[in-house]
């Protein structure tokens, strides 16, 4: 019979020895215990097992290391980052690597958010490394997306722009996420633009990223897309609109009470709630409890608030078709123009290997 884990008993002393345990196990136990390990640790205040969780971080199993990986996402320890930049540089499955670029751009959001020069510094030059050396178009686009957190950078805006004026609807897509995630507003009219792209998921992506930069005047052109033939549009609208928020947002979110999709109805009602929440509002009207009793009806009925977009974690953009237009010929250039909005030219030129120091 084999001897059951004692969560409770489990300490930093233990360990290693609970390591060795846990690998003589298949590897399908090996998943569920990892499982088990994250959830007790999020259950149980003051519980770390983060040292021991991160020992099957090289596991010769993709679905360990996959889930050793997203687990990292919880992480503040800073030597996060460097383990991150390293499967960002080694790891040979997609899937991983993307998770690890989108954890890296977790943190570069937390940089830029704090201010803090020297990290986003050696972000950057570790990112750019990275896009001018990888030989993946998604991992490209993945890690394009996280260094867009900078914003007021020429060489982020001219690889923006490049992904904008590709023929691949993946580019395309990657770009409008991009511009969202940038935080500045010259992006707006792009983004108006592809509100009625004839892919659904660019028109999404579109309306979650011009809801980041817009304002109550965008409102009309974004609730548009509650038309949307689309749902997951439709609930990026819903997304949009709780984005911006204000009086007017709120009006259209009562509005959706009669809307003919369950799903619509019930994520309006959510987003009304925390929007009232956020305002300071009768705690009776936007309690807790309320908003989370709404989420759970959401979790029971198998429905997200966004299934195909989640701008916390940039992942999932699913199989894009090859339908994406131009938005501007490179021929048509003028070189003397810095302004990457307005030109494509001098695109930098490949560098070196990334490093890995943080």
């Amino acid at each position: 019979m084999k001897k059951q884990l004692d969560f409770s008993k489990i300490n930093y002393e233990t360990f290693e020895e609970t390591y060795k345990h846990i690998l003589r196990m298949k590897e399908e136990e090996i998943i569920l215990t990892i499982e088990k390990l994250i959830s007790y640790e999020e259950e149980k205040k003051g519980v770390d097992f983060e040292t021991l969780i991160l020992m099957f971080l090289e596991h010769k199993n993709d679905q360990i290391r996959l889930l050793v990986t997203k687990y990292m996402s919880k992480s503040s320890d800073l030597s996060t980052i460097r383990r991150i930049k390293k499967i960002i540089i080694n790891e040979k499955k997609a899937e991983i690597r993307n998770q690890a670029i989108n954890i890296f751009g977790i943190w570069i959001s937390y940089y830029v958010e704090k201010n803090k020069t020297k990290e986003i510094k050696k972000s950057l030059d570790f990112g750019l490394d990275f896009i001018n050396n990888s030989k993946s178009d998604e991992s490209q686009n993945m890690m394009l997306q996280s260094i867009s957190f900078i914003n007021n950078n020429n060489k982020i805006d001219k690889l923006i722009m490049k992904k904008y004026s590709s023929k691949k609807n993946e580019d395309i897509n990657s770009s409008i996420i991009s511009m969202g995630n940038n935080g500045n507003t010259k992006w707006i009219p792009l983004l108006e633009d592809n509100l009625d792209h004839n892919y659904s998921v660019i028109r999404t992506n579109s309306c979650i990223s011009l809801s980041y930069l817009g304002n109550e005047e965008h409102l009309d052109q974004i609730k548009d897309l509650l038309e949307d033939e689309e749902l997951e549009t439709q609930k990026a609208a819903v997304l949009g609109i709780s984005n911006i928020s204000g009086v007017y947002a709120k009006s259209l979110l009562e509005q959706l009470r009669f809307s003919s999709e369950p799903e619509i109805v019930q994520l309006s009602k959510i987003k009304l709630l925390e929007i009232k929440a956020d305002e300071g509002l009768d705690s009776s009207d936007t309690s807790e409890s309320e908003i989370e009793e709404e989420e759970d009806n959401l979790k029971n009925k198998n429905i997200s608030d966004f299934d195909e977009y989640n701008a916390a974690e940039i992942e999932g953009w699913g199989s894009l078709n090859p339908d994406g237009t131009s938005f501007i010929a490179p021929d048509a250039v003028d070189d003397d123009i810095d302004d990457p909005i307005k030109s494509l030219a001098d695109y930098e030129k490949p560098i070196d290997q990334p490093r890995i120091d943080d």
